[in-house]
């Protein structure tokens, strides 16, 4: 299949490694110039470098003065920005009732924010041009208020990033700018990976998805890569499930 992306500029954001990293590699792979961004600069550098056209970055998405600058930096560049993933996340694990203020405020700064930030700027330099295609990462944890590994907190922050999705598309879908989020159930990931160490937990959780694995990475990246190709072009304001069937349940 054919996704269109050849001479297309993208920005990837938590892209060192993981659902990020697999992002960025499916974009690289059909042609598109991808620009890996990670709180772990030597991840992203790492990451881009095997890569046939991609640079990788720090990127803190917490801080929107950052942001401003990496996004205005690409454009002043390339003379435009295509694509934009905003897949940076942190995942907190605790339960509510040992959570705390300083829980809430990491993953509100990082999730909630970051996305915030990171849409707001994109879609700006968008507007510009017209046309760009933002994408979100969030969580089936928004619908169950947790669940599976992620805490209320974390789905919280997921909540929003929904609702942000939303918001942005409604706004920018004039512009010719469609604004999607995905989300994916457990995923297997470095930031996952620890939380599988505690006996029974994988069973627990495949006991939970019909299809009685997590999902891999290439599965996640390709509907990334279809929802910000021309393929998708009507759609808009999408919310898409990917967890094997978890939420029938």
């Amino acid at each position: 299949m054919d996704f269109g992306f050849t001479g297309k500029i993208a920005l990837v954001t938590g892209a060192a490694g993981g659902i990020g990293r697999a992002i960025a590699e499916l974009l690289a792979g059909e042609g598109a110039k991808v620009y890996i961004a990670d709180l772990d600069e030597r991840g992203a550098a790492s990451a881009a470098s095997a890569l046939i056209s991609a640079v990788g970055l720090r990127l803190d998405v917490g801080d929107e003065k950052a942001v401003q600058h990496t996004v205005g930096s690409i454009v002043s560049r390339e003379g435009r920005l295509d694509i934009a993933i905003n897949n940076a996340g942190i995942l907190r694990t605790n339960s509510l009732h040992h959570s705390t203020l300083a829980d809430w405020e990491a993953l509100s700064r990082i999730n909630v924010g970051g996305v915030f930030s990171c849409c707001k700027f994109e879609a700006e330099a968008m507007s510009a041009q017209r046309s760009g295609k933002i994408l979100n990462l969030g969580s089936v944890s928004a619908y169950k208020g947790g669940g599976s590994v992620g805490s209320v907190l974390y789905g919280a922050s997921k909540a929003a990033v929904h609702a942000m999705t939303l918001g942005f598309a409604r706004e920018y879908g004039p512009q010719g700018i469609t604004v999607n989020a995905i989300a994916p159930a457990v995923t297997e990931t470095p930031m996952t990976q620890a939380l599988f160490e505690k006996e029974g937990t994988r069973e627990r959780i495949l006991q939970t998805i019909p299809l009685r694995r997590l999902s891999q990475l290439h599965e996640i990246a390709s509907l990334a890569a279809f929802l910000v190709s021309d393929l998708a072009a009507y759609v808009n304001g999408a919310i898409v499930t990917i967890d094997g069937g978890l939420m029938t349940a």
